[in-house]
């Protein structure tokens, strides 16, 4: 594996990699401990998909380390998708929706169960006994008539990520009185640009291939410039789910999340 290009000022990068540690440390410090207040299921799947960005966030500062960059744009991507969910829980998904999204998971079980079955039961008998895929089928069924015919994220009536984005935007900017557009620039920047290195499209390999004088040499050189901006991606999309998250607490770091946040752009 080649590493990050010592060639290339690291200053951005040691500047991004710094205001992360800086960030993860303030988030918990805002999360951790006992809180009171009337919490609902929905609220808890929030915070469950809070935590799961902490340590996303971590994972990409650690691979960014690594020199594994392309790695770390897919560590972006799924940090992007636990940060606009969890922002939709705490303020747009209702009991029903923190069912469903609970439930879904049974009824995503049982199909994967149904697909290998059909083409290696002798494998699906060594991972899974009849009488535990019995159990599954059942909750299947207890499930499915609010999930069969159904397109796209299954468990929402916003059944995409682009549409929960929206729909967040739309709420805020009532809120405020002004046109906000944070979550959509989150889908259509960063969660779009890292597909192509989730889904391992031309766009992502061709960066493998070099044309030397002798031929075609496949490797991976990357820079700081590259590794500055993945982490940077990540810093953004754990700030924007960050102050929400806050509010739903209480809105006691508002002030000095805002601070924070302004000062890092500046810098940045």
């Amino acid at each position: 594996m080649t590493p990050v290009n010592t060639q290339n000022d690291p200053a951005q990068f040691n500047h991004q990699i710094e205001e992360a540690r800086r960030l993860r440390e303030f988030a918990f410090s805002i999360l951790e401990g006992k809180h009171d207040g009337h919490f609902e299921r929905k609220d808890y799947i929030g915070f469950a998909q809070i935590n799961r960005c902490l340590q996303l966030h971590e994972s990409v500062e650690i691979v960014a380390r690594a020199s594994l960059i392309d790695d770390a744009w897919v560590l972006v991507r799924s940090l992007v998708e636990h940060a606009l969910n969890s922002v939709y829980m705490f303020n747009i998904a209702d009991g029903a929706t923190a069912n469903d999204f609970n439930d879904y998971q049974y009824y995503l079980a049982y199909k994967n169960v149904l697909d290998l079955k059909s083409t290696d039961e002798a494998m699906l008998r060594k991972l899974v006994s009849a009488e535990h895929e019995e159990k599954m089928r059942l909750r299947f069924e207890s499930v499915r008539a609010r999930f069969d015919d159904k397109r796209g994220d299954k468990w929402c009536v916003d059944d995409a990520l682009y549409k929960r984005a929206i729909r967040l935007d739309k709420l805020i900017s009532e809120q405020s009185g002004k046109t906000r557009t944070e979550f959509t620039w989150l889908v259509n920047t960063l969660w779009r640009y890292a597909s192509v290195y989730t889904h391992g499209t031309a766009g992502a390999l061709s960066d493998q291939l070099e044309e030397g004088d002798t031929g075609v040499v496949v490797r991976r050189s990357y820079n700081y410039a590259e590794a500055a901006k993945a982490v940077q991606s990540a810093n953004s999309a754990l700030y924007l789910a960050l102050l929400p998250v806050d509010v739903r607490l209480g809105g006691k770091n508002s002030a000095e999340l805002n601070r924070r946040f302004g000062e890092w752009v500046a810098a940045s």
